[in-house]
C-alpha cells in the first residue's frame, strides 16, 4: 500500500501524482484535519468489470465523519463519486484494486464558516495487496481507544490514526501484527483498522458501535451475512477475557476482509481459520468477487 501510482484524481481533474500537492503549514499537515474512506474493488473477471463494494454506503460515511469533524463541503459525496469514475475509467484497471477518497482542510484554522476555510478532495487509486493467508497474531493494548467525548468516533479522520499508530508500534514491538483497543470502561472497541467479532459457543459476539468502534462497513455486511448463513449474532459489549476465551476470533474491515486471528495475547486460537470463520470469510469474497449472488443490488457498483 506504500507504492504511488502515476495518477491522482485531485480537486477537479486527473494529474500527475507529483503534482497534487498542499502546503506543510496546511491544517491537514498540521493537525491532520480529514476525512477520508477506504473502499475495495474486485477485478471480477468472469463478468469483465470491476465491482466495487458498497460504495454509497462508504460515501455516506464520508459525508457523515465530514459533518462530525464541521469540515463543510456542499455535494462531496457527488464529487466523490465523480472522481472515482474518472479514475477508474482512466486507470481501467484489471485486477483488485484500493480506492481513497480524502476531504482536506488547507486553510482555516479553528472555523467552520463556509467563506473562512478551504478544503480540497482527492482520490487515490492503487492495487489492492494480495489477500492475507496467514492469520493474524493480536494483542490487547495499553492504549485506550479515544472516546467519542474527546473525537467523535463514528468519523474516519486522519487524527485518530495517530493513535492507532501508538497501539500498533507497541503490538509490533512485543511481536503481534495488530493491537486492541479498549474503551474507557475496559471493554473491546476496535484494532486500529478493523472490528473485532467472536465465536463463542456457535454464536457471533461483536461489540455495539456505542462501545467506541467505527461503523464498519464491512462490519454491516457480514451482520447481514450471518443471517443468510443461518450463524446466530449477539451485539453486545465484548470484555477482553471473553476474548481471550473465544472459540475463534476474526477481524473484518475493508482491507483485512474477514481475517482470522490466531491469537490474542498468549491465548491461541489454532492454526487457521476456524469453521465459522472460514463459512464467513468464503461467504463474504464470493460476494465480492461474483462467484454468488450479493446480499442486495447494492452490494456492489461498476463505477466505470
Amino acid at each position: 500500500m506504500t507504492d504511488h501510482p502515476q495518477l491522482i484524481w485531485h480537486n477537479g481533474s486527473i494529474r500527475p501524482w507529483v503534482e497534487a500537492r498542499v502546503h506543510v503549514t496546511s491544517e491537514t499537515a498540521l493537525r491532520g484535519v480529514n476525512v477520508f474512506e477506504g473502499i475495495r474493488g474486485y477485478w471480477q473477471a468472469e463478468h469483465g468489470r470491476l465491482a466495487v463494494v458498497r460504495p454509497a454506503a462508504h460515501l455516506a460515511r464520508l459525508e457523515q465523519s465530514a459533518a462530525l469533524m464541521r469540515i463543510p463541503r456542499p455535494h462531496l459525496a457527488e464529487q466523490v463519486r465523480e472522481g472515482m469514475t474518472a479514475l477508474l475509467k482512466e486507470l481501467a484497471p484489471r485486477h483488485d484494486v484500493y480506492l481513497r477518497p480524502t476531504l482536506y482542510v488547507e486553510d482555516g484554522r479553528y472555523t467552520d464558516r463556509p467563506d473562512g476555510i478551504v478544503t480540497g478532495v482527492y482520490v487515490t487509486c492503487v492495487a489492492a495487496p494480495p489477500r492475507p493467508q496467514r492469520p493474524v497474531a493480536c494483542r490487547i493494548s495499553s492504549w485506550m481507544r479515544i472516546p467519542d467525548r474527546a473525537l467523535p468516533t463514528a468519523a474516519k479522520t486522519g487524527a485518530a490514526y495517530a493513535a492507532f499508530r501508538l497501539a500498533r508500534l507497541q503490538a509490533q514491538a512485543d511481536g503481534a501484527d495488530e493491537a486492541i483497543l479498549l474503551n474507557e470502561r475496559g471493554m473491546v472497541a476496535e484494532t486500529g483498522g478493523a472490528a473485532v467479532f467472536a465465536v463463542m459457543g456457535g454464536t457471533l459476539v461483536t461489540p455495539p458501535v456505542s462501545d467506541g468502534l467505527l461503523d464498519s462497513v464491512t462490519r454491516g455486511v457480514v451482520l447481514a451475512l450471518a443471517g443468510r448463513l443461518g450463524i446466530p449474532v449477539q451485539v453486545r459489549s465484548l470484555a477482553p477475557a471473553e476474548l481471550r476465551d473465544a472459540d475463534e476470533v476474526f477481524l473484518t474491515g475493508t482491507l483485512d476482509e474477514v481475517r482470522a486471528v490466531s491469537c490474542v495475547d498468549d491465548c491461541r486460537f489454532g492454526d487457521g481459520a476456524g469453521p465459522v470463520t472460514g463459512a464467513v470469510s468464503e461467504a463474504y469474497l464470493a460476494m465480492c468477487t461474483g462467484r454468488t449472488e450479493p446480499l442486495d443490488e447494492a452490494f456492489t457498483e461498476a463505477l466505470a
